[in-house]
């Protein structure tokens, strides 16, 4: 952008004009191009006073400074995201409990899970699904205090047959004064790997999911 001595002449009508071409912030260049002209094309008869000059350099060594700070954290935000990452690569193949509805039935046994509560419930149903969605079983728990709650599936359906090993879906519901809402399950998995996107460091399970590593509740 060039800057000229006509109608321009404060950082603050700079950053005016610049909203009108979608940018709305003063960058460094642009405060110096602009104190420049001022500087250079200043009306000899009316001079600018000292009290403004000082105040626009003020104002530069202001944004300077956050410039520098905002590098600053940049540098700080990646070397902790890398940290992270590097510890939680000690993850990748231990067994953790974490936010998902995936459950991993074994030939033999069953799973066990657990639900948060936000407040006491006046009931809980816990659904078992296949892959595709097919209801398998449902367990009703009935009225249940506010917080953790433990919950288990010996792995059979509602004739009570034994299921067959594999994936399977778990979704838990709560009533709350009327209202149905459903519930956050952990669930046990394992770690498969680590990867690193804009929402943080993530844990990718054997069950197709992935959860943000800060939010792993057990290391088994």
């Amino acid at each position: 952008m060039d800057v000229t001595a006509t109608g321009i002449r404060t950082a603050q009508e700079l950053v005016d004009l610049n909203k009108g071409t979608g940018k709305e912030e003063l960058g460094r260049t642009q405060f110096l191009e602009l104190m420049i002209a001022q500087m250079s094309h200043q009306d000899p008869l009316d001079p600018a006073k000292n009290e403004e000059f000082v105040a626009q350099l003020a104002q530069f060594s202001t944004l300077e400074g956050i410039e520098n700070l905002n590098k600053s954290f940049e540098t700080v935000a990646l070397a902790m995201q890398t940290s992270m990452a590097t510890q939680a690569a000690a993850l990748v193949g231990r067994n953790v409990v974490a936010p998902t509805n995936a459950a991993s039935l074994g030939s033999e046994g069953g799973v066990v899970g657990s639900i948060e509560l936000p407040a006491a419930a006046s009931d809980v149903i816990v659904d078992i699904t296949t892959a595709t969605g097919a209801l398998v079983r449902r367990i009703h728990l009935g009225a249940q205090a506010r917080g953790r709650l433990d919950f288990g599936w010996d792995g059979t359906d509602g004739a009570g047959q034994r299921m067959p090993a594999g994936a399977y879906q778990v979704r838990a519901y709560g009533e709350f004064d009327g209202e149905p809402a459903e519930l956050t399950v952990n669930m046990p998995d394992r770690v498969v790997s680590i990867s690193v996107g804009p929402n943080g460091v993530l844990a990718n399970l054997a069950g197709g999911s992935s959860v943000p590593a800060s939010q792993i509740k057990e290391i088994q």
